[in-house]
């Protein structure tokens, strides 16, 4: 055989290979087009998967391997936000009589170095534990789960005072872990109050953005409020440790912030 005819034959074997993945990617673009115009008709507003879980790890990792941990530079809470402005969950139900809800966000302090530390499957399995003691938190208290981007969570409540009762449970909890992957583990919280912009059934804007900023200025195990938050506690009983004055990104002005006595 001549070297023409080598590079010819290893020319087509090269095409035959793209073609199959080619038509692989066509295949996951077609379910995926069918699965967005089958979620438009039904309620957004659902507690994701084992499945939609394991999918955000997976995202995650992706992007350490593609750009490294130094590139991997948004958190979880800013993707979180960052969705939430596009897909427009529908929370008009979840309103309070004055047509406001509080949207909280958490995720792991030092996240990346624990999935370095405990590997992938550890990482999965620690994941697991904190995403089952995270939604019993929630469920008592009425909350609704909107996404989950590998350890960050975003929450809707239709009263303040739900928000902080199950921040306060979360820490709570993960504080009285003594064994296993969770212990040591802390998780930073963060609440917004404001008013539900509505659109076609969606909320949506500013104040999804505020709750994520919030949550951001939080360091593991603390529970940081807007002064929305507080004032809308009305009789319900919370001590706080300190008043913090910060600059949110793309929020003007000084806000106050609150940090919550969990303990």
């Amino acid at each position: 055989m001549s070297v023409l005819e080598i590079v010819l034959a290893a020319l087509c074997g090269a095409l035959a290979v793209l073609v199959v993945v080619l038509r692989a990617m066509l295949g996951r673009a077609r379910r995926r087009v069918r699965w967005l115009e089958d979620q438009s008709s039904r309620p957004r507003l659902t507690v994701p998967t084992p499945t939609e879980a394991v999918r955000g790890v997976v995202g995650t990792a992706i992007k350490l391997r593609d750009h490294g941990v130094k590139g991997v530079i948004r958190s979880s809470i800013d993707d979180l936000a960052l969705w939430a402005d596009v897909e427009r969950p529908d929370l008009a139900r979840l309103a309070a009589a004055d047509g406001t809800v509080t949207i909280m966000f958490s995720d792991i302090e030092g996240s990346t170095e624990l999935n370095h530390r405990l590997g992938d499957n550890g990482w999965v399995q620690l994941l697991a534990r904190h995403d089952r003691l995270l939604t019993k938190a929630i469920d008592r208290q009425g909350g609704h789960v909107i996404k989950t981007q590998g350890d960050g969570f975003m929450v809707a409540f239709a009263e303040a005072s739900q928000a902080v009762a199950a921040a306060c449970d979360i820490e709570r909890s993960l504080a009285g872990v003594r064994r296993g992957r969770l212990a040591g583990v802390r998780v930073r919280i963060g609440a917004h109050r404001g008013s539900a912009v509505h659109r076609d059934g969606d909320l949506f804007g500013r104040n999804v953005a505020f709750a994520a900023r919030v949550a951001a200025q939080a360091d593991g195990g603390e529970v940081l409020v807007s002064e929305a938050v507080v004032d809308a506690l009305g009789d319900h009983e919370v001590t706080v440790l300190e008043v913090r004055e910060a600059e949110l990104k793309g929020v003007p002005g000084v806000q106050r912030l609150h940090l919550v006595d969990w303990a």
